[in-house]
């Protein structure tokens, strides 16, 4: 090292092999002999920077295209996880992304028929049914459990039909029909079928709850008090009040899809359904609106119920004893209970 500056020195005999004390020293600066290697560094160093930079810019560009798209995609799963299945995720590129982005688009159309198929299902048939029909596949047959059945239908409705034009009729009853249908549904049953004007109602199927016949006869009541707020609407436009009739049976029957494989229906069959539609018809008959067999009071020991008779109806040879609930043992006030204990001691006399 001399003045601040290393230097490289060679030492080297002239002579090899001689006793000569003469060397020859070469020196050269250290600095001057890295000076090609040192640009060479300078030179690495640029292209190592260039290539880091150009490594940055080019690795996100082209994690943008696929950062974009996969956030595209996420943000279309949350639109269809919130029910919307309307909006198309749009990706122009044609690769493996782009693919995916076609596929969550069918995707998405197929499940907004599904969506479409279910909501229009369940407005044709009562939701929980609906359920039913998509939760499994679609085979004839059913299965025995327990079902209270409620038919309900309207005192002289084909006389109403004469007196009033369709339009009115048709409005007049989907009122009416909207009504019943959610105080069954507001009680834990589903509508089976209208006919007509007339409501088939399950309590069991396919829906079950410990306390169905409960339920069934709650539903009933509410059907008439249903019926007659809306005789007070009807009053106020000078129409004619209307009526009507409920049959409540609880039996053992087949619950499932019946009709064919193109075209079914749920609904139950048994001996205890025509039963619950017997029931309905007494009705008028007894001038009571609500008529419950033996088999469903015997369920019910929370309601007042009033012994009706015991009656053989039609296509039946076993007879039953009818009832007709009065309300909630809580509601049913000390008089009216008095008159039921005479009344029921004047029918065991008689």
């Amino acid at each position: 090292s001399l003045n601040s500056d290393d230097f490289v020195s060679l030492v080297t005999p002239l002579a090899a092999g001689s006793d000569s004390p003469i060397v020859a020293d070469l020196q050269r600066s250290l600095s001057q002999a890295l000076e090609s290697y040192s640009q060479l560094r300078l030179v690495l160093l640029g292209l190592f920077g260039a290539g880091l930079l150009l490594s940055i810019v080019g690795g996100t560009l082209i994690a943008r295209t696929v950062t974009r798209p996969v956030t595209e995609l996420a943000m279309g799963a949350q639109r269809i996880e919130e029910g919307d299945y309307t909006t198309s995720v749009v990706i122009e590129q044609r690769d493996e992304i782009g693919r995916l982005a076609d596929s969550f688009n069918r995707m998405g159309k197929g499940l907004a028929e599904r969506d479409r198929v279910r909501s229009l299902l369940g407005k044709v048939v009562s939701p929980a049914i609906a359920e039913k029909l998509l939760s499994r596949e679609i085979e004839l047959g059913g299965e025995e459990c327990e079902v209270t059945i409620l038919f309900s239908d309207l005192r002289g409705f084909t006389a109403l039909c004469e007196t009033r034009p369709p339009h009115e009729v048709v409005s007049l009853l989907n009122a009416h029909l909207t009504r019943q249908t959610e105080a069954v549904e507001s009680n834990g049953g589903v509508v089976n079928q209208y006919v007509g004007d007339a409501i088939m109602a399950l309590f069991g199927a396919p829906l079950r709850h410990a306390d169905d016949p409960r339920r069934a006869i709650r539903a009933a009541l509410d059907m008439v008090t249903a019926v007659d707020s809306l005789n007070v609407e009807l009053a106020a436009q000078n129409k004619e009040p209307l009526a009507i009739g409920v049959g409540i049976n609880t039996a053992s029957v087949i619950a499932g899809n019946m009709g064919s494989l193109s075209r079914l229906t749920y609904t139950v069959v048994g001996d205890g359904v025509p039963l619950a539609a017997r029931l309905e018809s007494l009705s008028k008959f007894y001038g009571t609106p609500v008529i419950v067999n033996q088999s469903t009071r015997e369920q019910v020991d929370d309601f007042v119920f009033r012994e009706l008779d015991v009656v053989c109806v039609k296509g039946k040879c076993i007879p039953s004893t009818i009832y007709t609930p009065l309300g909630h043992a809580g509601d049913v006030n000390p008089h009216r209970l008095e008159e039921l204990a005479t009344y029921t001691q004047a029918l065991a006399d008689y």
